[in-house]
C-alpha cells in the first residue's frame, strides 16, 4: 500500500505555482463580473500590459487611512496564473486550486475557463482572510491541457491586498496540507476557545459555589475565556460574512475582546504570583476604559476599519504591562511554574511583532497568526493551578484525615481505659450489692429463725419449737436464696420450677398435695436476681402460711396472662382447700407478724399486685400479677 501510494503521488504531484502576471486596473467596481469576458476593464484584451511577480505577492498597507476611504471606489488588481497540463490529470476527486492565504479589505473572486468559480459575500473588511481556498477543477479543467486562473482582487484605498503562492493538483495530494492550514489558521483557534469557554463555564460554577476571595481564579478564567473568545471570533467568519455592523463587530474584536482578555491575564496574573499593584491596577483600568469610550462606535469619533492596524497598536501597552507583570512574578517567586509562564509571555512579544507585520503584509505571508497561541499557555497555566490545588486538596484531606485520626485515637484509648474501669467498678459494685443483698437476706430468714431456736434451746424451752422443722426451713431458705443467683433468662416458669422442686419434699412431708397447672408465659426482662429472690420469697411465704395455717391437704399452682389497669402482665395463683383466710390491713396486723407486711413489700418492689380470695369449692386462692415491662417501684427497686 505504502509503495502505491508513493508511486501514486509520483505521478500525479501537485504544481506549486511561484509566479504570477499581475495588472492594476482601472475598475472602480466592487463587484466582481459572473464571467471574464463581461468585466469592464478589459482584462481578456492583449493589449492589457500584464506584469510578472513573484508569489507570495503583497500591495503595500497604510497603517491609518482616511474615514472617506470606505466609500471611495476600490483599487482592483488582477492576478493571472498558468496552470501546467500535469497538474490536471485525471485523478479519482479531481484536480483542486488550493490558495493557502490571501488578505484584503475588499472582495476577492477567482476565475477558471472564464468563468467566476468563487468569490466572497457579505463585509469587506471582515471577510474569510482567515479560511484557505479550495476549489475544485473538474468542471472547468480539461486533462492534459493547460488552464488560466484569474484572482480579482477589489481592495479598499491604501489597504493593499496580498496572495499566496498557489497550488494546483491532485486533490489526493493537497487535501492533507489544506486540512492541516485551515485547521491552524482558523478551527483550531476556535476550537481551543470553545473548549476553554466549556471550562470557563465549569469554573464559574465552582466559583458560584464556593464564593472565597481566594477562589478568585476561577471566576477570572471563566471572563478570560469569554473575552478570548470574543477576541477570535473573526476566525469564524467565512465567505458568508458574519451578518453585523462592522465598525461594531471591530469593536467588539479588537476593544472588547483583546483589551478584555489583556486585564483578565494582568489580574490573572497578580493573583497567582500573590502580587498587590493597585496604582497599576488603576491605571490598566482607566486605560482600558478610555480606549473602550474613545472607539465606541456609538460616538463615531474613529472609522475603526480604517485603522485596525493602528488599533492593534493601541493594545500593545496593556500587553506589554501583562508581560512585566508575568516576568515581575516569576522573579519574585521564583517558582518552575513561574518561570515557565515567564518564558512564555516573553515570547508572546516576538510573536506579536510577527502578527504586526502579517496584518501590514510584511515577511512571511504564508505564515499563520501566532497570537492566538500565546493564550494556550496562561489556560494550561489554570489547568495546572486547578491541577495543582486539587492535588493538594486531596493531600490536606489525607493529612486531615490521618490528624483526626490521631487526635481520635487518644480519646479512644482514654474511652476504653475510662471503660474499662467503669466495667471493674460495676462489676464491684455488683458483688458487692450481692453479697449485701445475701447477707441481709440470709440475716433476715435463714439468720433469725436459727437465732430464735438458739435461744429457746439455751433457756432449755426445746419442747416448746419443732427444731427440726425450723432446721428444714432454714435451709430451704439457704436454698432458695442460691436458687435465685442462677440465671433465669426473664423465664418465670423457669423459677417456679426451682421453687417447686425446693419446696416438693416439705410438701409431701406436711401431706399435702401438689398440682401443677402452669402454661407457657411471655418473658419477663426485669426479672435479675433480686427480683428473682424476691418472687421466690413472696411464694415460699405463701406456701409456708398454708402448711402452717389452713389445714389444707391440695395445693394448686397455675400460670395465666393477665392485665392490670390495661397494663399488660402474667399472673401466679395458688389455690388451697383449707379453712378460708381473710388478710387483715396493714394497721391490724398482729403483733411480731410481719409475714404478710413482707410479702406486701416484696410484691411492692416487683411493680406486682396480690390478693388473696376465697376459692369456688372452699378454700383460699392467692393472686400474685407482675407486669411485663418494669413499673417505677420495679425501677427504684433495682
Amino acid at each position: 500500500m505504502a509503495g502505491n501510494l508513493a508511486v501514486h503521488a509520483a505521478v500525479h504531484a501537485p504544481a506549486h505555482l511561484t509566479q504570477a502576471d499581475l495588472w492594476l486596473s482601472p475598475s472602480n467596481h466592487w463587484a466582481p463580473p459572473t464571467h471574464l469576458a463581461q468585466s469592464d476593464d478589459g482584462v481578456l484584451a492583449a493589449a492589457t500590459p500584464w506584469k510578472t511577480v513573484a508569489l507570495p505577492h503583497a500591495r503595500p498597507r497604510a497603517v491609518a487611512t482616511e474615514a472617506a476611504a470606505a466609500q471611495a471606489p476600490p483599487e482592483v488588481a488582477w492576478y493571472r496564473l498558468q496552470v501546467p497540463a500535469e497538474a490536471l490529470a485525471a485523478t479519482p476527486q479531481g484536480p483542486r486550486l488550493y490558495i493557502p492565504r490571501w488578505q484584503t479589505a475588499g472582495t476577492v473572486a477567482i476565475y477558471a475557463g472564464g468563468q467566476l468559480l468563487w468569490q466572497t459575500r457579505g463585509s469587506r473588511v471582515w471577510n474569510s482572510t482567515n479560511r484557505p481556498v479550495w476549489l475544485d477543477l473538474g468542471g472547468v479543467a480539461q486533462p492534459g491541457q493547460p488552464l488560466q486562473v484569474y484572482v480579482r482582487m477589489a481592495s479598499q484605498v491604501g489597504v493593499g491586498g496580498a496572495l499566496s503562492s498557489v497550488w494546483v493538483g491532485p486533490a489526493e495530494a493537497l487535501q492533507w496540507s489544506w486540512r492541516a492550514r485551515t485547521l491552524l489558521q482558523a478551527d483550531g483557534v476556535m476550537l481551543s476557545r470553545g473548549a476553554y469557554l466549556v471550562i470557563g463555564i465549569f469554573a464559574l460554577a465552582v466559583w458560584l459555589v464556593r464564593r472565597r476571595r481566594e477562589e478568585r481564579v476561577y471566576l477570572l478564567f471563566f471572563l478570560m475565556s469569554v473575552f478570548q473568545l470574543l477576541s477570535m471570533v473573526h476566525y469564524m467568519v467565512d465567505e458568508t460574512g458574519h451578518g453585523l455592523d462592522d465598525e461594531w463587530f471591530a469593536w467588539m474584536v479588537y476593544v472588547v475582546g483583546a483589551l478584555g482578555s489583556n486585564l483578565c491575564a494582568y489580574a490573572f496574573l497578580c493573583l497567582i504570583n500573590r502580587l498587590r499593584l493597585p496604582r497599576l491596577t488603576a491605571a490598566m483600568l482607566l486605560y482600558a476604559g478610555g480606549l473602550m469610550l474613545v472607539t465606541l462606535p456609538a460616538f463615531g469619533l474613529i472609522e475603526l476599519n480604517a485603522v485596525l492596524p493602528l488599533l492593534r497598536l493601541a493594545l500593545i501597552p496593556a500587553g506589554l504591562v501583562m508581560v512585566g507583570v508575568g516576568v515581575w512574578g516569576a522573579f519574585k517567586r521564583r517558582t518552575p511554574g513561574s518561570w515557565l509562564l515567564a518564558a512564555w509571555l516573553l515570547l508572546s512579544i516576538p510573536l506579536g511583532v510577527h502578527d504586526l507585520n502579517m496584518q501590514r503584509y510584511l515577511g512571511d505571508i504564508e505564515s499563520i497568526y501566532l497570537t492566538p497561541y500565546v493564550y494556550v499557555g496562561l489556560f494550561t497555566m489554570f489547568l495546572l493551578i486547578a491541577y495543582t490545588r486539587y492535588v493538594s486538596a486531596l493531600g490536606v484531606a489525607a493529612h486531615a484525615k490521618v490528624t483526626l485520626e490521631q487526635r481520635l485515637a487518644e480519646p479512644e484509648a482514654e474511652l476504653a481505659t475510662s471503660h474499662e474501669r467503669l466495667r471493674v467498678i460495676e462489676r464491684e459494685q455488683t458483688l458487692m450489692h450481692e453479697r449485701q443483698r445475701l447477707m441481709r437476706d440470709m440475716h433476715d430468714g435463714v439468720g433469725s429463725s436459727l437465732m430464735s431456736a438458739l435461744r429457746l434451746v439455751e433457756h432449755g424451752e426445746a419442747a416448746l419449737v419443732d427444731v427440726p422443722q425450723v432446721l428444714r426451713e432454714c435451709i430451704d431458705d439457704l436454698k432458695i436464696s442460691i436458687d435465685s443467683l442462677e440465671p433465669v433468662d426473664a423465664d418465670l416458669l423457669a423459677l417456679l420450677a426451682s421453687l417447686r422442686f425446693r419446696l416438693s419434699p416439705r410438701l409431701e412431708g406436711a401431706g399435702l398435695a401438689l398440682h401443677w397447672q402452669v402454661q407457657d408465659l411471655p418473658p419477663l426482662p426485669w426479672l435479675d436476681a433480686q427480683s428473682a429472690l424476691n418472687v421466690l420469697r413472696v411464694l415460699q411465704e405463701v406456701l409456708t402460711n398454708i402448711i402452717k395455717h389452713s389445714g389444707a391437704r391440695e395445693i394448686t399452682v397455675s400460670t395465666a396472662e393477665g392485665h392490670q389497669a390495661h397494663a399488660p402482665g402474667v399472673e401466679v395463683r395458688i389455690a388451697d382447700d383449707g379453712g378460708g383466710f381473710e388478710p387483715p390491713a396493714l394497721d391490724a396486723l398482729p403483733p411480731g407478724r410481719k409475714g404478710l407486711a413482707n410479702i406486701r413489700a416484696r410484691v411492692h418492689a416487683l411493680g406486682g399486685r396480690c390478693r388473696w380470695q376465697a376459692g369456688e369449692g372452699g378454700g383460699t386462692v392467692f393472686v400474685l400479677w407482675l407486669p411485663l415491662e418494669p413499673g417505677p417501684a420495679s425501677r427504684a427497686a433495682a
